[in-house]
């Protein structure tokens, strides 16, 4: 480290200064650490961002199967905000039928929050070591959303958003 360290001071310190903050910045690697209280209230209002967005891009731009639907834009997003160290997000598929097969449930804790997401619980959480889990619904919000799902009526919840937040250690 300290013969790095020394190249850099060589060359400048400028490059000294950015290399010293770069170690810094939140990443996948260096996740940005939240307390659990903080976790909620976040997932909580990405929630309400993404699922808004996502109707107002496909209801908008969205008018055949041909168009990319707006959930795989959002899934490029859920990856550009998780590559900046924020919160992990992922859809999850609630029903038997998936469209995509990437969005079934992974691990025990999805299986049970699909079971309870699908018995109409509005919110399902887990603990897990220093992180926080949480799925919450997303139901055919409109007609619009038939296209790529049309055995679903509007109203149902035939999917969720995971989330998953790194907290303090405590």
């Amino acid at each position: 480290m300290r013969p790095r360290l020394l190249a850099l001071v060589l060359t400048g310190p400028i490059i000294l200064i950015a290399a010293s903050r770069a170690q810094n910045l939140p990443s996948a690697e260096n996740p940005v650490r939240i307390s659990a209280t903080e976790a909620r209230r976040t997932v909580d209002l990405l929630h309400d961002v993404y699922v808004n967005s996502v109707v107002m891009t496909h209801s908008t731009y969205v008018k055949d199967a041909a168009t990319p639907p707006a959930a795989m834009v959002a899934r490029r997003l859920f990856e550009a905000v998780a590559a900046k160290g924020w919160t992990q997000t992922r859809w999850m598929n609630n029903r038997a039928r998936a469209l995509n097969p990437a969005h079934n449930p992974r691990d025990e804790f999805e299986k049970s929050a699909a079971e309870q997401l699908l018995k109409g619980s509005p919110r399902v959480e887990k603990l897990e070591g220093d992180r926080l889990r949480i799925a919450l619904p997303v139901p055919l919000a409109d007609r619009s959303c038939q296209t790529c799902h049309p055995k679903d009526a509007v109203g149902d919840p035939v999917g969720a958003l995971v989330y998953t937040v790194a907290l303090l250690k405590e």
